[in-house]
């Protein structure tokens, strides 16, 4: 049984994506870089950090970081809404008391920002976002670190996201996984990374977390 479902936030719970779309053009533009929109889309979920070194290089990342985050407030902070169906899906579990938390690779910040922007703070238990642990998606760490908060164990837990880093994450802390296929992955990319549950309705997913908290 069932009893902590853990969030990835940004292609998850929220659609943020025209935000950080938006962003990373204003960024590319004022830092005149070469990257493409369609890279970015590939490493969008894990830390800033990692995403200006590969798309600007190691000596650009800091400058990348920080033209992000800037451009960001001016671009992105407003473009943001929930998931057709999340909303109803965190109310209900925070209702019936099931422990709540979001896994992310974003800056506590700009979490904090999203969240408020939403209305959504009071539906998570804990907040894991880059500060919280030394390492970051894909590897375990991030997931661990929310089961300690929490007071869970693996096998009743399960890990909610969008890329194979969510998934991949949520596998290596041994929690059961669940890919969502309304996020920045398309569902072949999902399924490349085998979760062990596949949904593509906010409906859907809220069904399949009802049948894993009855057991």
């Amino acid at each position: 049984m069932i009893n902590t479902f853990l969030f990835d936030f940004d292609g998850t719970v929220a659609n943020t994506i025209p935000g950080i779309l938006a962003t990373l053009e204003k960024t590319r533009e004022t830092m005149n870089a070469d990257f493409t929109l369609e890279a970015a889309k590939g490493v969008i979920g894990t830390p800033l950090e990692e995403m200006g070194r590969v798309l600007c290089g190691e000596d650009r990342a800091l400058e990348f970081v920080e033209m992000y985050h800037r451009e960001y407030l001016r671009w992105g902070k407003d473009k943001i809404s929930f998931y057709p169906g999340m909303e109803p899906l965190l109310k209900e579990l925070t209702s019936v008391g099931i422990r709540r938390g979001v896994v992310t690779s974003k800056r506590a910040d700009s979490l904090t920002l999203n969240l408020k922007t939403l209305k959504a703070a009071a539906y998570f238990d804990c907040l894991v976002t880059k500060e919280s642990t030394d390492r970051f998606k894909p590897d375990g760490a991030p997931v661990l670190r929310a089961m300690e908060l929490l007071s869970s164990e693996p096998e009743r837990t399960v890990m909610i996201g969008d890329t194979r880093y969510d998934i991949e994450s949520g596998r290596n802390a041994a929690a059961l996984t669940i890919g969502v296929t309304w996020g920045i992955e398309s569902k072949e990319q999902i399924l490349k990374s085998s979760p062990d549950y596949v949904v593509s309705t906010g409906e859907d997913l809220a069904e399949l977390c009802r049948r894993l908290m009855r057991g």
